[in-house]
């Protein structure tokens, strides 16, 4: 410590315009969303009749209470946090001390059940493949091949460079039941040569424009496909679909958690495993090697009709990067969780 220096307590106001000062630096693009939450929670306050200084434990438990079955768990602790930072700064009140409330909180998050991605089995895959005209749903098609075979997200997919994209010659095989691969060739032949660096492409009565796809575009393409199928409720149909489908269908045709961890680029198992739906197919296939007995002291193992699903190589890497080789060989570089 200086020898120089005095000790003295630092006026309140001078803490005041300190904490003032770091929530401005914490929150320089999210300041607007915090401050509509403490609006929102001061308009709640007046409607029940509540001064400004009736801000206590009781009465956050209520305002919690009331506006959590509009929102998810993961929601109400953003609402809490922005509320604990406003509080703090502008009234001097920490309420990461009300016990009851953080409590409160914690019971709704075990209650809370997230809503997973609906997926879509082989058969339905293969149906809509094999029977979407591709006059109209080539870009769909491509897209859902290359979301599945590589387990991409949509920005992914969306900004998927050309350059990204290798024909390796005739050495190719078969995704799914269709020749995927070739469905993909189709694609690139009818890019225009001034179509820019972006692989997908506006696709209108079989051609390509040289419009860019945008992500909600691509995000909807589960959704198409689920509406051509006729499926209900198509638009719970979401882009994050490809993924789990592309997890679920690795599995289902032998892929173990090791396998499926690094097609899909995650680290934890808890994750992966949640990406893995039961579908309706690897249930049946269960069924039925119960019901055939073995006979006493054999080993029921594999079937031996299992499918072998497609090489895939996943390599932990600096660029979100997808390689899509049309000889279906998917190396996808990320640092995704």
């Amino acid at each position: 410590m200086n020898d120089n220096a005095e000790s003295f307590s630092i006026p309140a106001e001078i803490k005041q315009e300190a904490q003032e000062a770091t929530l401005r630096l914490l929150l320089a693009k999210s300041k607007r969303v915090y401050e509509k939450e403490m609006v929102e929670f001061d308009n709640w306050r007046k409607k029940r009749g509540l001064g400004e200084g009736a801000i206590t434990e009781e009465v956050l438990l209520a305002y919690f209470f009331n506006v959590e079955e509009h929102f998810a768990a993961s929601s109400m602790w953003t609402k809490y946090s922005m509320l604990k930072s406003m509080l703090k700064v502008h009234k001097g009140i920490d309420i990461s001390k009300y016990g009851k409330l953080t409590s409160y909180l914690k019971v709704g998050s075990r209650k809370y059940k997230t809503k997973k991605a609906k997926i879509l089995e082989r058969n339905q895959i293969e149906e809509f493949l094999k029977k979407a005209p591709d006059v109209e749903y080539l870009q769909v098609k491509v897209a859902l091949i290359l979301g599945v075979a590589g387990a991409c997200r949509c920005n992914e997919l969306t900004f998927l460079d050309i350059s990204d994209v290798q024909d390796k010659g005739p050495s190719w095989k078969k995704l799914f039941s269709v020749n995927a691969v070739e469905m993909c060739r189709k694609y690139i032949s009818l890019r225009p040569k001034a179509a820019g660096r972006r692989f997908f492409l506006r696709y209108v009565d079989g051609k390509c424009t040289t419009q860019h796809v945008g992500i909600n575009t691509i995000s909807k393409t589960f959704s198409k496909v689920a509406s051509f199928l006729g499926l209900p409720d198509p638009e719970s149909f979401t882009g994050h679909g490809m993924r789990r489908s592309s997890a679920t269908l690795l599995a289902n045709a032998g892929g173990d958690i090791t396998t499926v961890k690094r097609h899909g680029g995650w680290k934890s198992t808890t994750v992966a495993e949640n990406y893995i739906e039961e579908s309706l197919s690897s249930k049946m296939a269960i069924a039925e090697k119960i019901q055939v007995l073995p006979n006493v002291g054999e080993v029921v193992g594999p079937s031996s009709t299992s499918e072998t699903p497609h090489r895939v190589n996943m390599n932990s890497g600096q660029n979100n990067k997808v390689v899509f080789e049309l000889n279906v060989n998917v190396n996808i570089n990320n640092n995704s969780k």
